[in-house]
């Protein structure tokens, strides 16, 4: 499992590491190459960020929010991890 920022630079990714305690690697789209793929099936018309997306092991999106909500975060990992 990763997560990937284009938002953001790489020191401000550490630090958000070390400040939410996360083990799992963020990589950084410095193109913005997966931003741009994911972009098209956008749910937030509006534009509005931070975006936390979850992508399913069959590639697809089973979750999107335009707010931190760590709780429905979690809970939707963990249950892709059983399946």
């Amino acid at each position: 499992m990763w997560a990937i920022a284009s938002q953001d630079n790489e020191s401000t990714l550490r630090d958000f590491r070390v400040a939410f305690d996360i083990d799992m690697p963020i990589l950084f789209d410095e193109t913005g190459e997966v931003f741009e793929q994911y972009r098209l099936a956008e749910p937030f018309k509006t534009g509005a960020y931070p975006h936390d997306w979850i992508i399913g092991k069959d590639g697809t999106i089973i979750y999107f929010n335009n707010r931190f909500d760590a709780d429905r975060m979690i809970e939707t990992i963990e249950k892709e991890l059983e399946d």
